[in-house]
């Protein structure tokens, strides 16, 4: 058999979005599109281009330079919706636990057709997840994809979620931040202001839009301000991220994730799945980076001290 191939993305992530949409049907599981293919055509980059035969210009969008499909998934359905992609050929890759820090995202794939990421929450969103999801999901309206009607967030709740995406990498000179909110009116904006408050996304939604200073005494405040500024400190996103969490119980399993080797990222580097061995240097490099940050850390801290003196 020779190897496969794969369509080109401008048509292969709205197939993936579509063919996602009916197996979620089929499973009576409720997902909303977002990002990628399913964004508003007004939040799509413009170009304006010559007609070759009028000479009169014209205005095109610009399609989306996915990777994926990204669908947010009632997070009650999600068991549900793993056991269905499951059965028409898709292997998740990596679990919740297994992606970033926030745990937001499982990642799967299937021959023939693109990635999906399948999103439990998106980070910044303080809210209950199935009470977002709720709110979300109560302002949805559909957009075709690939021939297949598929829900979509609310044009607000398209904003913020590009926005808060962009954030979350560092990338606050992104486009998506531009046409979300830059070229925004000043009722599109309370809008979205309005709809992060509901879904306590304040902070996130500020340290992308030059307010974090408002927020200096939330709990969220230190960690938005290291991603928001890229400081990729280790141990600097490692407290913020510990100190963000509402509870002490959450905290601690936060710091023990932060450090954990994650077991699927290790079974795809080594082809195999780790042994005891591989698990123990495993954490070892481990610990042994979490010490190192934590020294570098220490040393700026006593160089301030000796500055004020």
């Amino acid at each position: 058999m020779g190897e496969i191939e794969y369509m080109p993305l401008l048509a292969g992530v709205p197939l993936a979005a579509a063919t996602l949409q009916v197996i979620a049907e089929d499973a009576g599981v409720d997902i909303l599109h977002v990002k990628g293919a399913a964004v508003d055509p007004v939040l799509l980059q413009h170009e304006v281009d010559i007609d070759p035969l009028s000479g009169a210009p014209v205005t095109r969008q610009v399609p989306r330079n996915s990777v994926d499909a990204d669908v947010l998934v009632r997070p009650s359905h999600v068991k549900r919706f793993f056991a269905a992609m499951a059965a028409h050929r898709w292997t998740m890759v990596y679990r919740f636990e297994d992606g970033s820090a926030f745990e937001h995202a499982s990642t799967w794939i299937r021959p023939g057709v693109c990635h999906a990421d399948v999103h439990r929450t998106f980070p910044g969103i303080g809210l209950d997840r199935e009470q977002a999801f709720d709110l979300l999901w109560a302002s949805r309206h559909t957009t075709v994809m690939a021939g297949q009607p598929c829900p979509v967030p609310s044009l607000p709740a398209q904003r913020l979620i590009l926005i808060l995406h962009a954030v979350r990498g560092g990338e606050l000179d992104s486009r998506d931040i531009e046409r979300a909110w830059g070229q925004a009116s000043d009722d599109e904006r309370a809008e979205v202001d309005a709809l992060a408050r509901t879904l306590r996304a304040e902070v996130a939604l500020a340290a992308a839009t030059g307010r974090l200073e408002e927020h200096r005494t939330a709990r969220e405040y230190q960690l938005w301000k290291a991603l928001s500024t890229q400081d990729t400190s280790r141990a600097t996103l490692w407290l913020a991220r510990v100190k963000a969490q509402p509870t002490p119980l959450h905290a601690l399993r936060s710091a023990f994730h932060l450090i954990a080797p994650k077991r699927d990222r290790l079974e795809r580097e080594l082809g195999h799945k780790p042994g005891p061995v591989h698990m123990a240097r495993a954490w070892a490099h481990q610990l042994g980076l979490a010490a190192s940050e934590i020294g570098r850390l220490a040393g700026r801290a006593a160089r301030r001290v000796r500055r004020l003196r």
